[in-house]
C-alpha cells in the first residue's frame, strides 16, 4: 500500500502512524512517574537556567542598541528574571497546558508494518557507512561512508514512515493489537541519578585542575575582562587596541555569555578570568553532564544508566582531536561555543522529544528559550540549531504531525533572525580561514580508527537503538541530516555561499555522538545468549556485556583527555588556563609597560595579556584574530614582523632596519625575548631598547623615553 498524507485520510494515517511511533517506555522517557525528587529538582533548576540565560541574551541585545552600563543590564534582567518566575510560579496550569491533544480513537489498529528487508538494509548499510567514514583516514573511500549513510537513512525512515494501518479487529477490544513496548528496569533514575550526580561533579572537579590552553580566549575571556575593567559591553576591538579599532571581523558582538561573565564578575570584585574558570567553568560542566543524563533517559529503551556511563567514558577518552565533542566538554566549557555543543544542544534535543510527546505551553517555552540561548553562546548557532531543530521538525511533518513539526521551528526564529541581522549590519561576516571538507570535519570532530567507528555505527543505528517513538524518529532526522552534510561538495558549496566556510566544521555537531554512543549500551544480546533459566544476577550481568565491551573498546581506542597526549596537564591546585610559567612573567611585563603600555613577547606569553587586562596590550596575542581585524595592511605586517623576531631562538630573523621601523610604528614600550635568544635580543638593543630585566625565562627591554 502506497503511504499518503492527503487530503482528509492524510490527519487520521498520520495520528495512526505518530500514535504507534509514540509509544512510550516507563520511566526512559521525559518527566516519568520513576522520576526521583531530585531529579525533577535538577531538570527544574537546568530548565530555569536557559530560561535566565535567554533573559539574559535579550536583555543584552538591547543593550547593543541603547548601550547602558553592564550594572543597568544586570537590573533589568533581575527585573526579567522576576517575571519570568512569576510567570511559571503562579500559572503553573497554564505552563503545563497542552496546546492540542491527539484524536481519540474508539478502537485499535492493527498496524502492519512494512516489509522487514528494510530494517535489515539499515542496519547492515549503517555499520558499513559508520565502519567506512571511521576508517577513511586508513585509506577507505569517502563514497563507502556516505552512500550506505543515504541508503541506511532511507530505509531507517522508510520503516518508521511507512507503517499502514491494517483492519481492525473486533475481537481484540481492550486486547493488545500493536508489539509491546520496551519496558524500562525499575529502578532506572534511582541508580541513574546518584551516577549523574556524581559524574558531573567529578567533572566539574577535574576542570579546575586540568589546564589545556587555547588561543581563542584571547578574544572570549578579553570580552569579560573588557566588560569587568569597564562596566561597558566591548562593542570595539579590546585585544590588540584600546577600543581604536572596529570588532573583529566575522566575530560579530551577538555573544551575551562573555558579557554576563564580566559584569557578574564586576559586581563581585573578582577578577574576570578568575571568575570564568573559578565559578563559571564548573557550573556550566556539571550542567552539561547532566544534559547528557537527560537526553539519555529522554532516548534509552532500557539501561538508561549504563548508556550515560557509556557515554561519559565516550567523553573521557575522546582526546585524540582537538575538536573532538570531549574536547569541547572537559577541557574548554568556559567557551560559549562549547557550552552549546556539549550542554544545549543535548537540551535541545531533549525539549524536542518533550514538546512532541507532550506539546504542553511550557516545552514550547523552553524550545523558544533554547533558540536564543543558542546565540547567546556563539555566532555559529545561526546555522547549528537549525540543523537540530529540522532533525526532528521534518520526520514530524513527514509523519503526519504537522502542526507540531512547524510549532518546533520557533526555535529557529531568534537564530535565524540574529543570523540574517548580522547579515546585514555587521558589515564584513566571512571567517577568514580554511574550509574542511566532509571527511575532515568526520575525522576531526566525530573522530577515526575506533572511536570514529563507534560514532558512525552508533548515529546510523540510532533510529534502532533509541526508545521507539519520537526519540526514532529524531534519530532518523539526524542520521539523515549528516548523511546529507557529509556528500562530498556540500560543504564547500555552503562555504561558496555563506562566507563561513572556515567554521562550518561544526556542522557535525548536529551529532549527539555521546549518548548515540552510550544507545549502544541498551542493545539486547540474543535470546540465547542469556537463557531464561538464569538467577537474575546473572541475567544483569549479560545485560551489561555490551556496555563493558563498549568501554573497553573506547578506552583502548582513545586517549584520556587529561593526558600529555591530549596536550593537557594535570595541575595540583585549581589553575588558570594558560599555559605554565607565563603567568607571572606576563603580569611583571605588563607592570613595567603600564596603563596603555604594548608589550612585545614570545607568541605563548603575549597569548596571557588580554586575560589579564585590556588596558595594556600585546602586539599579537593571536595571529587568527589579527589578520580579521579590520585595520591598514601595515598594522597586521608590523605585528608579524616583530613576532617572527621573538618567536624562537632558532631559525630565521627579519632584518635588524625592519625591526626598528616597525617597533616604532606600533609604540611598543616593552620588548622581550628567551634568555637564550641572543640574536633576538641584539636586534631589540640594536633597535635602542634597554635595561635588560630578566622575568623568569625571558629577558625584557624597555624603550627609553625620549
Amino acid at each position: 500500500m502506497r503511504c499518503s498524507f492527503t487530503a482528509g485520510h492524510s490527519h487520521a494515517q498520520g495520528d495512526q502512524v505518530i500514535q504507534l511511533l509514540e509509544r512510550t517506555t516507563g520511566r526512559s522517557g521525559p518527566g516519568r512517574a520513576g522520576d526521583t525528587r531530585t531529579t525533577r529538582f535538577v531538570d527544574g533548576a537546568v530548565d530555569a537556567a536557559v530560561l535566565l540565560f535567554a533573559a539574559w541574551t535579550v536583555v543584552y541585545h538591547l543593550g547593543l542598541l541603547f548601550k547602558p552600563s553592564t550594572s543597568v543590564l544586570l537590573l533589568v534582567w533581575a527585573v526579567a528574571a522576576a517575571a519570568v518566575a512569576a510567570v511559571y510560579g503562579t500559572r503553573r496550569g497554564w505552563w503545563a497546558a497542552v496546546l492540542w491533544p491527539d484524536r481519540p480513537r474508539a478502537w485499535r489498529s492493527r498496524f502492519v508494518p512494512p516489509p522487514r528487508v528494510l530494517a535489515a538494509v539499515a542496519v547492515v548499510a549503517g555499520i558499513a557507512a559508520g565502519t567506512c567514514a571511521g576508517l577513511h583516514p586508513s585509506g577507505v573511500p569517502w563514497w563507502c561512508a556516505w552512500i550506505p549513510g543515504l541508503v541506511s537513512a532511507a530505509a531507517s525512515a522508510a520503516y518508521l514512515l511507512l507503517r499502514r494501518p491494517g483492519q481492525p479487529n473486533p475481537g481484540d477490544a481492550g486486547g493488545r493489537d500493536e508489539p509491546e513496548a520496551d519496558e524500562p528496569e525499575a529502578d532506572e533514575t534511582r541508580w541513574g541519578t546518584p551516577l549523574a550526580l556524581l559524574t558531573g561533579a567529578g567533572f566539574a572537579i577535574a576542570s579546575l585542575f586540568i589546564v589545556n590552553t587555547d588561543g581563542d580566549d584571547a578574544y572570549f575571556v578579553s570580552r569579560s575582562v573588557a566588560a569587568a575593567a569597564t562596566g561597558e559591553i566591548p562593542l570595539r576591538d579590546v585585544i590588540f587596541t584600546p577600543g581604536t579599532a572596529d570588532e573583529i571581523a566575522g566575530e560579530p558582538p551577538v555573544a551575551s555569555i562573555e558579557v554576563l561573565a564580566g559584569a557578574l564578575a564586576r559586581l563581585l570584585g573578582v577578577p574576570a578570568s578568575s571568575f570564568v574558570w573559578y565559578v563559571l567553568l564548573p557550573v556550566v560542566t556539571f550542567g552539561a553532564v547532566w544534559a547528557l543524563w537527560r537526553l539519555v533517559r529522554t532516548w534509552a529503551p532500557r539501561r538508561a544508566t549504563l548508556c550515560f556511563a557509556i557515554g561519559a567514558v565516550y567523553l573521557l577518552w575522546s582526546g585524540t582531536s582537538a575538536a573532538s565533542l570531549g574536547s569541547f566538554h572537559l577541557l574548554r566549557m568556559w567557551q560559549g561555543k562549547a557550552v552549546l555543543v556539549s550542554a544545549l544542544i543535548p537540551l535541545t534535543f531533549c525539549y524536542l522529544t518533550r514538546w512532541a510527546e507532550r506539546r504542553s505551553r511550557g516545552d514550547l517555552a523552553l524550545l523558544a528559550a533554547a533558540g536564543i540561548s543558542a546565540v547567546g553562546l556563539t555566532s555559529s548557532a545561526a546555522f547549528i540549531t537549525p540543523l537540530v531543530v529540522l532533525a526532528a521538525a521534518v520526520p514530524l511533518v513527514a509523519s503526519g504531525r504537522v502542526r507540531t513539526g512547524l510549532a518546533a521551528c520557533v526555535a529557529l526564529a531568534y537564530p535565524i533572525g540574529s543570523g540574517l541581522a548580522v547579515k546585514f549590519l555587521h558589515g564584513e561576516t566571512t571567517v577568514v580561514g580554511a574550509v574542511h571538507d566532509a571527511p575532515e570535519s568526520f575525522r576531526w570532530v566525530l573522530l577515526e580508527a575506533t572511536l570514529g567507528v563507534l560514532g558512525g555505527c552508533a548515529l546510523w543505528l540510532s533510529p534502532w537503538t533509541a526508545r521507539r517513538g519520537v526519540p526514532a524518529l529524531v534519530c532518523a532526522g539526524t542520521a539523515a541530516g549528516l548523511s546529507v552534510l557529509i556528500v562530498p561538495g556540500l560543504l564547500e558549496a555552503a562555504a561558496d555561499a555563506s562566507g563561513a566556510g572556515q567554521v562550518l566544521w561544526r556542522t557535525m555537531w548536529l551529532v549527539p555522538a555521546p549518548a548515540l554512543v552510550g544507545l549502544l549500551a541498551s542493545v539486547r544480546l540474543p535470546g540465547t545468549a542469556v537463557p531464561a533459566g538464569l538467577p537474575g544476577s546473572a541475567r544483569v550481568l549479560a545485560a551489561g556485556v555490551p556496555a563493558a565491551a563498549l568501554a573497553t573498546a573506547l578506552i583502548v581506542g582513545g586517549a584520556p583527555l587529561w593526558s600529555e597526549e591530549s596536550h593537557s596537564v594535570v595541575e595540583s591546585r585549581p589553575s588558570w588556563k594558560v599555559p605554565e610559567g607565563t603567568l607571572g612573567p606576563a603580569r611583571r611585563a605588563i607592570a613595567l609597560a603600564g596603563d596603555g603600555g604594548l608589550v612585545l613577547m614570545p607568541s605563548t606569553y603575549m597569548r596571557v595579556v588580554p586575560l589579564l587586562t585590556t588596558r595594556t596590550h600585546a602586539v599579537d596575542p593571536n595571529d587568527h584574530y589579527l589578520g580579521m581585524l579590520p585595520v591598514p595592511p601595515r598594522f597586521i605586517e608590523d605585528r608579524r614582523l616583530l613576532t617572527e623576531a621573538v618567536r624562537r631562538r632558532w631559525g630565521p630573523k627579519p632584518d635588524a632596519a625592519e625591526v626598528r621601523a616597525a617597533l616604532d610604528r606600533t609604540g611598543v614600550d616593552v620588548a622581550c625575548a628567551y634568555r637564550r635568544d641572543h640574536r633576538g635580543r641584539a636586534l631589540l638593543r640594536e633597535a635602542g631598547f634597554q635595561d635588560e630585566r630578566r622575568f623568569d625565562k625571558l629577558v625584557c627591554l624597555v624603550k627609553p623615553k625620549s
